[in-house]
């Protein structure tokens, strides 16, 4: 069978290291708490992972609309010639306290003003912060999203346009486990997703690549922080 038909590839991208993360006391901060800014560190690590990316041309970045998700994203964006962010919120991170509202687009532009950001089409004033209807974990929510997520991007992008989504790890995970059939149990294994790590995924129209229809090219590659 000839190589076959590539409909998309998409690349994971997990945030880089985070105040959280790190391990840097909150305090009473509801924002601190559940929105992170990236360290120091968190940003050269973004930065790297620009500078892997520069040469590869996204038809287009999605992030989550948390500020940690955001500002990764930026670093690749400013060194794509500009391109604009789409802000998809079913992309947020798992167990959100539900009472934090998120930053406005107003508030994630004025934080990240390199680059522009929008509302994914269609998700014009939707809140960026999709908790889940109580805190905690909530695995069948969590499916939900994760399908509702590759739902809206698989059927803009159909062409073998490179996307990219930054994300974070635990909701990265659950895409994973939606992707390769764990939709209905919980797995028996875990993704190890690092700081700026990208797992690299094609996708090809049914039946026509020998390797089947989804193949991961890499997982959690991080060689950019070396």
């Amino acid at each position: 069978m000839a190589d076959g038909i590539l409909l998309r590839e998409l690349y994971l991208v997990r945030h880089g290291e985070s105040r959280g993360n790190a391990g840097i006391d909150p305090g009473d901060s509801l924002m601190e708490r559940e929105d992170p800014a990236l360290t120091e560190k968190g940003v050269s690590q973004a930065e790297k992972l620009g500078k892997f990316l520069r040469d590869t041309e996204f038809a287009c970045i999605y992030s989550s609309g948390l500020r940690r998700a955001a500002a990764t994203a930026a670093e690749i964006a400013k060194r794509q010639a500009g391109k604009e962010i789409l802000i998809l919120p079913e992309l947020c991170e798992i167990s959100v306290n539900p009472e934090y509202p998120g930053k406005s687009l107003e508030e994630l532009q004025g934080e990240n003003p390199e680059v522009n950001l929008a509302p994914a089409p269609g998700r014009e004033g939707m809140s960026f912060v999709i908790p889940d209807d109580t805190p905690g974990e909530n695995e069948e929510r969590y499916f939900e999203r994760a399908g509702k997520a590759l739902d809206y991007i698989f059927a803009r992008h159909t062409s073998g346009e490179k996307v990219l989504i930054t994300g974070h790890a635990g909701f990265l995970t659950y895409i994973i486990f939606y992707l390769t059939g764990l939709r209905d149990r919980e797995p028996f294994y875990d993704f190890r997703l690092s700081n700026t790590g990208v797992t690299k995924i094609d996708f090809y129209e049914p039946g026509t690549n020998k390797y089947g229809d989804m193949v991961f090219d890499y997982v959690n590659r991080t060689g950019h922080l070396l």
